[in-house]
Protein backbone atom coordinates (compact mmCIF):
# COMPACT_ATOMS: atom_id res chain seq x y z
CA UNK A 1 0.00 0.00 0.00
CA UNK A 2 3.28 2.48 0.54
CA UNK A 3 4.14 2.15 -2.73
CA UNK A 4 0.82 2.76 -4.15
CA UNK A 5 0.24 5.91 -2.15
CA UNK A 6 3.43 7.09 -1.86
CA UNK A 7 6.29 7.90 -4.47
CA UNK A 8 9.67 6.94 -4.20
CA UNK A 9 12.57 5.46 -5.99
CA UNK A 10 10.96 3.37 -9.16
CA UNK A 11 13.36 0.57 -8.96
CA UNK A 12 11.98 0.31 -5.59
CA UNK A 13 8.17 0.42 -6.73
CA UNK A 14 8.74 -2.20 -8.81
CA UNK A 15 10.62 -4.68 -6.45
CA UNK A 16 7.55 -3.76 -4.47
CA UNK A 17 4.98 -4.21 -6.58
CA UNK A 18 6.20 -7.51 -7.86
CA UNK A 19 6.41 -8.75 -3.70
CA UNK A 20 2.82 -7.15 -3.38
CA UNK A 21 1.94 -10.10 -6.06
CA UNK A 22 4.02 -12.53 -4.64
CA UNK A 23 2.42 -12.18 -1.24
CA UNK A 24 -0.86 -11.88 -2.70
CA UNK A 25 -0.56 -15.62 -4.10
CA UNK A 26 1.64 -16.88 -1.37
CA UNK A 27 -0.11 -19.49 -1.22
CA UNK A 28 0.09 -20.94 -4.78
CA UNK A 29 2.70 -22.62 -5.79
CA UNK A 30 3.53 -20.55 -8.73
CA UNK A 31 6.58 -19.23 -10.00
CA UNK A 32 6.62 -14.89 -10.02
CA UNK A 33 6.00 -14.94 -14.01
CA UNK A 34 3.20 -17.27 -13.50
CA UNK A 35 1.57 -15.25 -10.15
CA UNK A 36 2.35 -11.82 -12.40
CA UNK A 37 0.30 -13.25 -15.36
CA UNK A 38 -2.36 -14.80 -13.21
CA UNK A 39 -2.44 -10.97 -11.68
CA UNK A 40 -3.33 -9.79 -15.12
CA UNK A 41 -6.00 -12.65 -16.00
CA UNK A 42 -7.64 -11.47 -12.68
CA UNK A 43 -8.27 -8.07 -14.21
CA UNK A 44 -10.80 -6.85 -16.37
CA UNK A 45 -10.54 -7.61 -19.48
CA UNK A 46 -10.85 -3.78 -20.68
CA UNK A 47 -8.13 -3.62 -18.20
CA UNK A 48 -6.03 -6.61 -20.07
CA UNK A 49 -7.01 -5.26 -23.83
CA UNK A 50 -5.38 -1.37 -21.99
CA UNK A 51 -2.53 -3.15 -21.09
CA UNK A 52 -2.07 -4.74 -24.45
CA UNK A 53 -2.74 -1.75 -26.08
CA UNK A 54 0.20 -0.08 -24.14
CA UNK A 55 3.01 -3.04 -24.23
CA UNK A 56 2.54 -4.99 -26.92
CA UNK A 57 2.75 -9.02 -26.65
CA UNK A 58 2.03 -9.44 -22.69
CA UNK A 59 4.08 -12.09 -22.22
CA UNK A 60 7.10 -10.37 -23.20
CA UNK A 61 6.46 -7.78 -20.98
CA UNK A 62 6.21 -10.56 -18.10
CA UNK A 63 8.76 -11.20 -19.01
CA UNK A 64 10.68 -8.02 -18.84
CA UNK A 65 9.05 -7.35 -15.73
CA UNK A 66 10.58 -10.12 -13.75
CA UNK A 67 14.39 -10.32 -15.33
CA UNK A 68 14.62 -6.74 -14.50
CA UNK A 69 13.44 -7.38 -11.03
CA UNK A 70 15.71 -10.11 -10.28
CA UNK A 71 18.51 -7.78 -11.21
CA UNK A 72 17.16 -5.14 -9.17
CA UNK A 73 17.35 -7.90 -6.31
CA UNK A 74 19.97 -9.75 -6.87
CA UNK A 75 22.28 -7.80 -9.48
CA UNK A 76 22.49 -10.57 -12.40
CA UNK A 77 23.20 -8.08 -14.75
CA UNK A 78 22.69 -10.53 -17.22
CA UNK A 79 19.20 -10.99 -16.66
CA UNK A 80 18.42 -7.29 -16.72
CA UNK A 81 16.00 -7.28 -19.37
CA UNK A 82 15.06 -2.87 -19.22
CA UNK A 83 18.37 -0.66 -18.52
CA UNK A 84 16.95 2.40 -20.51
CA UNK A 85 15.58 4.57 -17.49
CA UNK A 86 12.60 5.84 -19.28
CA UNK A 87 11.49 2.28 -20.26
CA UNK A 88 11.95 1.15 -16.58
CA UNK A 89 9.80 4.06 -15.54
CA UNK A 90 7.26 3.25 -18.34
CA UNK A 91 6.72 -0.20 -17.65
CA UNK A 92 6.90 0.44 -13.55
CA UNK A 93 3.94 3.32 -13.75
CA UNK A 94 1.84 0.92 -16.12
CA UNK A 95 2.57 -1.98 -13.62
CA UNK A 96 1.42 0.43 -11.05
CA UNK A 97 -1.59 1.39 -12.15
CA UNK A 98 -2.60 -2.34 -12.54
CA UNK A 99 -1.92 -3.31 -9.37
CA UNK A 100 -3.75 -0.25 -8.22
CA UNK A 101 -6.89 -1.47 -10.76
CA UNK A 102 -6.74 -4.79 -8.81
CA UNK A 103 -6.69 -3.93 -5.75
CA UNK A 104 -9.97 -1.34 -6.12
CA UNK A 105 -11.73 -4.56 -7.75
CA UNK A 106 -10.52 -6.86 -4.56
CA UNK A 107 -12.01 -4.14 -2.66
CA UNK A 108 -15.39 -4.57 -5.00
CA UNK A 109 -15.02 -0.88 -6.22
CA UNK A 110 -14.92 -0.72 -10.18
CA UNK A 111 -13.51 1.81 -12.34
CA UNK A 112 -14.75 2.24 -15.88
CA UNK A 113 -12.17 2.25 -18.68
CA UNK A 114 -13.69 5.41 -20.34
CA UNK A 115 -13.40 7.23 -17.35
CA UNK A 116 -10.06 6.77 -16.64
CA UNK A 117 -8.99 7.71 -20.28
CA UNK A 118 -10.96 10.96 -20.62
Amino acid sequence: MLTVNYRSVIENDLVNYTQGIESYFRNERLTLRDKINKFIEELPKSYRELLSEHVGNTDDWIGKLVSTKVFLTHGDRENMAVSNPYKLVQMTKIFGFMVRIFILQKLGITIDKPKILK
